[in-house]
Formats: C-alpha cells, structure tokens, sequence
C-alpha cells in the first residue's frame, strides 16, 4: 500500500510542475502587422498593443517593430544611429544590425534589427532600469520573422 501512495504522490507532484511550466510558457510579442517576433518569458505582461511586453517587476520593456517608411537596410542603420547617437554599434552585417547603450528616453537600450524582405524589417527595442546588457541581448536575439 505504501508503494500505491508513493506513486501516486510522485505522479501529483509531476502534474503540479508540468502545470508550472505551462503557465510559465514563453509569450510573443508581435509587430502591429505581424510580420516580426520576440518571444519574452512567460512571466512578462503584453501590452494593450502587441508590439510592446513588460516584465513583472517592470523593470524592463521591449518594443517589436516594422517600420514601413524605410527602403533599405543601410538606410535604417544610418538612422538608427543618428537617433541614438550614445549608443554604440555591436554587430553590423547584411543580416543583422545591433546598437547597445542609451535609449532616447536615456535608458540603457540593446537595438536589433534584421531584413523581413524586400524593403521590409524587423526591430526589437528593449530598454531597462535593472539587471544587464547580456539579459537584454538575450530577448532581442529572439527577433525573428513570422515565417522563419
């Protein structure tokens, strides 16, 4: 009899930290029009628009975009740079496009942009007042496309 109680308390046990799991599920933040995505921990609130998701403690913030006044890569890079000027360029390839600093609100930012398409792109903002530039880069190298 013991061993059926055992078994059964094992197997409760397991239900009650698959269901933590569950609930603690990664969320997506998505552009207005859907073609970008940056999952955030389950924990995180999305907000009233879906391009914007906040952690709990409210601590940090990201925005997922789409601009659709840009016509090329490099030209989205050159204003990313002028509208940041203290913020400091990371990564600029073909495919990808990083800038690490401040933001203009004067909140340390990580900017991330990547090509959607033709004349189409995705940018992850994400701003904070704690933790570090490393747990910010990890939620903007999720930025991806809708269809990758």
């Amino acid at each position: 009899m013991t061993r059926g109680v055992r078994v059964a308390g094992t197997m409760a046990a397991a239900i009650v930290m698959a269901a933590g799991v569950i609930a603690q599920a990664d969320k997506i933040a998505k552009s207005t029009d859907g073609t970008c995505l940056v999952t955030v921990p389950g924990t995180w609130a999305l907000g009233s628009v879906p391009s914007l998701a906040t952690s709990s403690d409210k601590n940090m913030s990201v925005i997922v975009s789409s601009p659709k006044m840009i016509d090329s890569f490099d030209e989205l890079k050159k204003l990313a740079r002028s509208t940041y000027p203290e913020s400091k360029v990371t990564k600029d390839s073909a495919t990808e496009f990083e800038m690490q600093g401040k933001s203009v609100t004067g909140k340390p930012d990580v900017y991330r942009a990547i090509p959607a398409g033709p004349n189409k792109f995705c940018i992850a903002e994400i701003t904070y007042d704690s933790g570090t530039v490393d747990d910010a880069r990890k939620i903007v190298l999720t930025l991806k496309t809708a269809g990758k």
